[in-house]
């Protein structure tokens, strides 16, 4: 890596480092989630300290989002050849497919733990829309990866592994956020704006259209994957 690029992501860092220990400081839920008018009866078991760890870990989830969003715009505007490009490419989007199936397991896992009672409701709401809010931010990185790749030839992204059909299905995959009843619980908790974008200036090839809005809220209420022009971008 070259030394401007070098000096890019470590402002990247440092930016996201002051930033995060402001939003612990200044927590509170997006969209207006303690407004009262969203799911009163759901939050009526929720504790103080759970509600503002769920505040907590979605801010930190959409900033860590931001930060590799970001991260992968400078790497991809670094890479000199086509291959290396792909080669970037392709690490986005394994990485992203990995973390994603982690984060489908952890919902499974907490599924599971409230059906037995191991967990609390409050607890399980927090932690469901944590892992929320990361699924949009690798929503949003596929689909910059995607933007990216139609940039590149077939043949090197080939060479690498992915295709633009992979890209996709992972992009409609993380815009899933795990289904409509769990999206509407991290709603219920952390607002409708849950795991949006913190970025005033998005990343040049990401989803993003300038007010931090990923491809999954234009399904609203809760309907994924129903309307075919989303799923084709």
């Amino acid at each position: 890596m070259n030394r401007p690029t070098s000096i890019t992501l470590v402002a990247v860092l440092l930016v996201a480092a002051v930033a995060v220990p402001l939003a612990a400081a200044t927590v509170a839920p997006n969209g207006g989630a303690q407004d009262g008018t969203a799911d009163e009866a759901g939050n009526d078991s929720i504790a103080p300290g759970e509600q503002f760890a769920a505040a907590v870990g979605v801010q930190n989830a959409e900033l860590e989002g931001d930060v590799s969003e970001r991260a992968f715009g400078v790497r991809f505007a670094s890479a000199e050849t086509n291959e290396t490009k792909a080669a970037v490419i392709a690490t986005e989007v394994n990485e992203s497919r990995q973390r994603l199936a982690e984060l489908e397991d952890r919902l499974e896992t907490l599924n599971e733990s409230r059906e037995t009672g191991e967990i609390s409701e409050g607890r399980y709401r927090a932690e469901v829309a944590t892992a929320v809010a990361e699924m949009r931010g690798i929503e949003r990185r596929a689909a910059a990866a995607e933007t990216a790749a139609s940039e590149v030839p077939d043949r090197a992204l080939a060479d690498s592994g992915v295709d633009a059909e992979a890209i996709r299905t992972l992009r409609d995959r993380a815009g899933e956020l795990g289904g409509p009843e769990t999206a509407e619980t991290a709603r219920s908790i952390a607002g409708d704006d849950v795991g949006r974008s913190t970025n005033a200036d998005p990343t040049p090839g990401g989803s993003n259209d300038g007010n931090g809005e990923s491809q999954s809220d234009e399904r609203a209420d809760g309907d994924t994957g129903t309307d075919g022009a989303a799923s084709d971008g």
